[in-house]
């Protein structure tokens, strides 16, 4: 008697297999696409910034006039940082070697903010002022929130892939601290409940 290797049950759950193993092979090359392809446009290209094809750090730091909340974003350009103040060009500061190395601002528009600005940029490679560094470097990253002095909860745009973000952000965040004291940052997406914590030193 010829016996069948598979009976008609056997061959339909091999196709199902069959079937579910093909999905999950397109989806593992469409992951890995999708993830080159969005290190490539979203990271790579964005830190750091460059203009004339020289490097620029950016900085964004929040200021406050007349007890309203303000954006500064502060660009270094050789001896000179530009700064943008809520999205406008407010003008440009130095410090003068030739008056014990003060903040300096000829723009009428910047000139009530230079001190808050100069103080901030002294203090931006402490962890206190890590935060304007991530904000300044990635442009996913809309908010920044101290929770401890040792917490500091980074906030991202909804449409930013959260998971390839962090795996990013983890790999390369050591290349943009200059401290050595411990910090947590809890990587998520505004009132979602899910993060990523990622640890510093």
């Amino acid at each position: 008697m010829k016996h069948k290797f598979f009976d008609r049950s056997n061959e339909q759950a091999c196709r199902i297999i069959f079937a579910g193993a093909i999905a999950i092979a397109v989806a593992s090359i469409y992951l890995v696409y999708r993830r080159r392809k969005y290190r490539k446009k979203d990271f790579v290209s964005t830190s750091p910034f460059y203009e004339d094809g020289h490097p620029m750090e950016r900085y964004i730091f929040s200021l406050t006039n007349d007890n309203q909340p303000i954006q500064a974003m502060v660009e270094q350009g050789g001896d000179c940082y530009a700064v943008h103040l809520d999205g406008k060009y407010a003008g440009s500061l130095w410090q003068d070697e030739e008056n014990s190395l003060q903040w300096i601002a000829q723009d009428e528009a910047l000139k009530p903010f230079v001190s808050d600005i100069g103080k901030k940029l002294s203090n931006v490679y402490s962890r206190d002022g890590f935060s304007a560094i991530l904000m300044g470097t990635y442009p996913e990253v809309v908010a920044t929130d101290w929770k401890s002095s040792e917490t500091l909860e980074v906030i991202v745009e909804q449409e930013t892939d959260l998971e390839i973000f962090a795996t990013f952000l983890k790999d390369e965040v050591m290349n943009l601290v200059s401290f050595d004291d411990h910090l947590d940052l809890i990587v998520k997406k505004a009132h979602d409940a899910y993060f990523v914590i990622i640890t510093v030193n």
